[in-house]
């Protein structure tokens, strides 16, 4: 990437002001408080956007800091660069956010997106983080911060293991930890829901249970019921046999009794007639037997009927009184057809309970045996837990080891500044350094703050080419050299301008100018006015 124009539409100091800058090295020169810094700010603003603190942070954030002094509604600006071998337009209202960014290609026209990443393509994926620690650095800040060694460590891991910078092993370890929980909460959710699907079915069971205890005792007093009943038939019907025996020997009884009247009663006429023969004479005697033996017979045909009604009547007065009538032997009947349909139906009901309470006992089982074999979730867990193991072991072991490469091109960078006086730098896993030069060992503390500040310039360097390997990112470089001498800042002078396609120096003074004249090495003056 090389940064063409600056636009300060309205940011900080500076309003409608533009900046042009060229490959190279650029000097960007100007007294105190001409806005050196608030340039430099700029650039990484619209690089990265700019966003609002809340509470007490918002009164120091660079939010506050580079609010306009003129107009503060109107906080906007632009940048012009190259990449790719194409220009490209940036434009930001800060106000806005993301919303009032703006990203054209001039070389075609095309609109591009900011928030589909197509701004973080041009940049490389180099987080602000990443930039502020390696390729810019502000006034007093050539050491770096503990947000690099973290982001060093991710890049190395992957780098290590994949040979791609560009993943991110906390980002991993973020995204698995996300995944973790959502397979968490669908486990959780599958068991609340089986849980509360058992608890329905073993809920409906329980109560289906209870109606066939209910159905089963209803079914047995029904039955004992029934039984009594026909119990109660027979013996009444033993009772009717037993008192209709006596009635009929009575009527056989009677009928005896007629067959003997009714010959004594004509007997008894015959001598009467024989008696009233001898004294009144033979017709007197036949009239008198005569009627005699008719009213004779008209007394024993009325005691008989009489007699016959009276026993017909004990006969139903004692059939009625035991309960032995037609209507009763059909209230039995009927009695003993409903009790046989209410059994009926009880034992209808009760199998069709017993056959639920038996279909929901095999749905439960079923149940069950699928939570028990469905461990989807749990393996999806199990495997994420064992992705995050063996992300942090190679994480751990990047960190062991810090990258060959970088502890190479560090001392590379290092030793061609300081020409050879220091031929290797040894750095840890946690970014201590420590200078050897042909014949000692000297540790970073004991060297002078020049050579401390060298040391720091090529580790940024040195870190920022692995970052930004697929796109170069400019240098920015305010004040850096302040504890430089000269010849030191005309060799770190010459290797910036061998090695990197732009280099952005902001200073006070003209020391660098003037040691780049002196070297002969090009440079494109940017001058600012307070």
């Amino acid at each position: 990437m090389v940064i063409r124009e600056l636009i300060l539409k309205n940011f900080g100091k500076f309003q409608n002001r533009s900046f042009r800058l060229e490959e190279g090295i650029n000097i960007v020169y100007g007294e105190n408080e001409s806005g050196k810094s608030t340039l430099h700010a700029f650039i990484q603003c619209m690089l990265f956007g700019l966003k609002k603190m809340r509470g007490r942070a918002a009164r120091t954030d660079s939010y506050t800091r580079y609010t306009p002094w003129n107009n503060p509604s109107w906080y906007e600006g632009s940048i012009r660069f190259s990449c790719g071998g194409k220009d490209f337009r940036l434009e930001r209202d800060f106000r806005r956010g993301e919303e009032g960014t703006k990203l054209v290609c001039e070389s075609d026209g095309e609109l591009l997106s900011v928030e589909d990443g197509d701004l973080e393509m041009l940049l490389g994926g180099i987080s602000e983080t990443v930039y502020e620690n390696t390729v810019s650095i502000g006034q007093m800040k050539s050491r770096t911060g503990d947000a690099l060694l973290l982001e060093l460590r991710n890049y190395l891991s992957n780098y290590q293991e994949s040979g791609d910078g560009k993943l991110n092993l906390d980002k991993a370890l973020s995204i698995l930890k996300e995944r973790k929980k959502e397979w968490l909460n669908r486990l959780r959710i599958r068991e609340q829901e089986q849980q509360a699907e058992e608890e329905k079915i073993r809920f409906e069971i329980s109560y289906l249970e209870r109606e066939a205890k209910e159905l089963e005792g209803k079914l047995s007093e029904e039955r004992k019921i029934r039984e009594a009943g026909l119990k109660l038939a027979k013996e009444r019907d033993r009772e009717n046999a037993a008192r209709t025996a006596p009635t009929e020997r009575e009527t056989r009884v009677s009928k005896l009794k007629w067959r003997k009247i009714v010959p004594a009663v004509l007997l008894g006429d015959l001598i009467l007639w024989g008696i009233l023969f001898f004294t009144a004479g033979f017709k007197a005697a036949c009239v008198s037997a005569a009627v005699i033996l008719i009213a004779a017979v008209l007394l024993c045909i009325l005691a008989w009927y009489k007699t016959d009604q009276t026993q017909d009547q004990d006969t139903r007065d004692s059939a009625s009184k035991n309960g032995l009538g037609d209507d009763s032997r059909d209230h039995v009947r009927e009695a003993e057809q409903t009790a046989g349909d209410s059994i009926r139906l009880l034992t209808a009901q009760l199998g069709e309970k017993r056959t639920r309470i038996s279909n929901l006992q095999e749905e439960l089982l079923e149940l069950q045996m699928s939570a028990s074999q469905g461990q989807g979730e749990a393996e999806e867990i199990r495997s994420i837990e064992l992705a995050a193991q063996t992300i942090e072991s190679l994480s751990v072991s990047a960190q062991e080891s810090v990258g060959e490469s970088m502890k190479n091109r560090i001392s590379d960078i290092f030793c061609t500044m300081t020409r050879g006086k220091y031929n290797k730098v040894a750095i840890d896993e946690e970014l201590k350094i420590d200078l050897f030069t042909k014949d000692r060992h000297v540790p970073l503390f004991m060297a002078s703050q020049g050579t401390i500040e060298q040391v720091y310039l090529a580790l940024r360097i040195a870190v920022g080419d692995i970052f930004c390997g697929e796109e170069p990112m400019p240098v920015l470089l305010d004040e850096v050299f302040a504890m430089y001498d000269e010849e030191r800042m005309a060799e770190t002078l010459r290797w910036l301008y061998r090695e990197k396609e732009q280099t952005i120096i902001f200073t006070c003074n003209k020391r660098e100018a003037e040691v780049l004249q002196k070297s002969g090495i090009p440079c494109h003056m940017v001058r600012l006015h307070p």
